[in-house]
């Protein structure tokens, strides 16, 4: 089981919606984001470990994507949770 350091993220509905929606309408939010995805995570208020979440270089979904798979995205991000993350388990990218 993974320690409350590297834990895997929960990410609760309120969060999620709040995240995509600011990814889906607020540019400032999406270059916040694109640079430092704890950061941004952190300005809304996310206060949980780390450890799982990470963002690929140049792979963040244009706001037209987002909103034309919002409920698929939404009901992915909430049910990331509970999970076994040990990132040296990960293969490489």
């Amino acid at each position: 089981m993974a320690d409350d350091k590297n834990a895997p993220a929960q990410l609760d509905e309120a969060l999620v919606k709040q995240l995509l929606d600011n990814l889906e309408t607020n540019d400032d939010f999406r270059k916040q984001f694109q640079a430092s995805p704890e950061a941004a995570l952190r300005s809304l208020g996310y206060a949980g470990p780390m450890g799982c979440l990470s963002l690929k270089s140049g792979e963040l979904a244009s706001p037209k994507q987002i909103k034309m798979q919002r409920a698929k995205l939404e009901g992915a991000m909430v049910g990331i949770q509970h999970a076994d993350c040990p990132l040296d388990a990960q293969a490489p990218l």
